[in-house]
């Protein structure tokens, strides 16, 4: 059974010649998407890494749909050359777009880990002094033999802003003492929590938006190499051939 072959599409110079500004328009909001969160650029800075990646990953369909336009357009007219040499040029800058979403993926794990190394660093740190202030302040507090003594040692570690209140100034010494302690030890035990919360947090966020930047940047990246034609297209093989094949064979030997 044979089947009958299936019609030549009908050139449209009309629709070919809306395609094309659509197509700028989509790069536009992409570009001003990104520009608005690269600039200024701070190459070195893994939060702005992160944000910038973030942007691109989350606008390219944008730019995917604005440059499928253009052999979209040439399609519906073939004839035009223009927009031949737009769909070539086009096709360039998708081979760009292509190897540039798969460099994203090690920047965005590189990127990630530096943020997470350094909040968890910085958080350590800050436990850390407060660890050491709180055991200067019991050696203080141990030590102090007047209310003066111990106001001076309170302020030299906490700065001039604080010290003993009137009710603590006027609080015996042995039983002011024993109430500084036992704050202290409370606030000792408020930091070891602090520590063990921060211990039990694992970086979930962090990994889920990093295997989420990866996936969409590999399909990014196979999609723009299909419009730069450095995939393979299915052949469709079992189809029938189409009317003017042969010259549009001739034309592309022609290019």
């Amino acid at each position: 059974m044979t089947s009958s072959p299936t019609p030549a599409i009908a050139p449209n110079p009309a629709l070919a010649r809306l395609l094309p500004p659509l197509s700028i328009v989509l790069l536009v909001v992409f570009l001003a998407a990104v520009l608005t969160t690269a600039l200024p650029p701070r190459l070195l800075d893994p939060q702005w890494q992160l944000q910038t990646i973030a942007v691109l990953v989350n606008s390219a369909s944008l730019a995917l749909i604005g440059a499928l336009l253009l052999p979209l357009a040439l399609w519906v007219d073939p004839d035009n050359q223009r927009l031949r040499a737009r769909r070539n040029a086009c096709r360039r800058w998708a081979l760009a777009a292509a190897i540039g979403f798969l460099l994203l993926i090690p920047l965005q794990g590189w990127a990630g880990w530096r943020v997470y190394s350094s909040v968890t660093g910085s958080q350590q740190e800050q436990i850390s002094q407060s660890s050491q202030k709180l055991e200067d302040l019991r050696q203080a507090i141990r030590s102090a033999t007047s209310h003066q003594e111990l106001q001076a040692s309170v302020q030299k570690l906490f700065g001039p802003n604080a010290g003993l209140s009137p009710a603590e100034l006027g609080t015996p010494m042995p039983e002011l003492r024993n109430m500084l302690l036992a704050r202290a030890e409370q606030a000792s035990r408020q930091l070891m929590q602090k520590v063990e919360a921060q211990a039990a947090i694992k970086p979930d966020q962090l990994v889920k938006e990093t295997l989420r930047i990866t996936i969409s940047a590999v399909a990014y990246a196979i999609g723009f190499a299909f419009l730069a034609g450095v995939l393979p297209r299915g052949s469709g093989s079992a189809a029938p051939p189409r009317r003017g094949m042969d010259r549009d064979y001739l034309r592309q030997l022609a290019e």
